[in-house]
């Protein structure tokens, strides 16, 4: 997968960033919480690496889950894009559907092969005024990795997927103000 330039926002919209690594049975999951304020994909990709190494055996790794949320500051009276709007963008290139009881638009695949995901838009939510984005990646099905590199390869993809989503449906002049 080809990976685009990471944003270099000025004031990042991430809120919190979840890695999580299933392990198959009678092994225990892991995961990883990041909260703000974002310290950068290689210090996340480090952290993530450590984790790895806390498996044990990477065979034992079935699945990844990818989950990014970002809180995006918008002045009052902006009108932002609603999950019908997002969804709309997003067909033309995934195959999708929306969840409207969740406020969710569901890829059923993504540009990883075997890997699905999903986006929560909110806005204004309690005690968090703005415009709410949860970007999540997942593998679909039992995965297999060969190495620790390979997981974190997985990562790596996950969040150009992510980052390839935000640049789709986040308005240019919202991107401009993040700069």
């Amino acid at each position: 997968m080809s990976h685009t330039p990471p944003h270099s926002f000025s004031r990042s919209p991430v809120e919190e960033v979840f890695c999580c690594c299933t392990c198959g049975p009678g092994a225990k999951s892991l995961s990883l919480i990041v909260p703000p304020p974002y310290p950068g994909w290689p210090n996340i990709r480090d952290r993530i690496s450590d984790m790895i190494a806390g498996a044990g055996e990477v065979s034992r790794i079935t699945g990844c889950m990818l989950r990014y949320t970002d809180l995006i500051p918008v002045a009052d009276g902006k009108n932002l894009p609603g999950t019908e709007d997002i969804e709309h963008v997003i067909s033309e290139r995934f195959n999708c559907y929306s969840d409207n009881a969740q406020n969710e638009i569901v890829l059923i695949s993504t540009e990883i092969p075997g890997n699905a995901g999903s986006i929560c838009s909110l806005h204004n939510r309690p005690g968090k005024p703005g415009w709410t984005l949860i970007f999540t990646m997942r593998t679909k099905g039992p995965a297999r990795f060969v190495s620790g590199d390979s997981v974190v390869n997985w990562f790596d993809d996950a969040r150009a997927g992510i980052h390839g989503l935000f640049d789709l449906i986040v308005p240019e002049e919202i991107v401009q103000a993040l700069r």
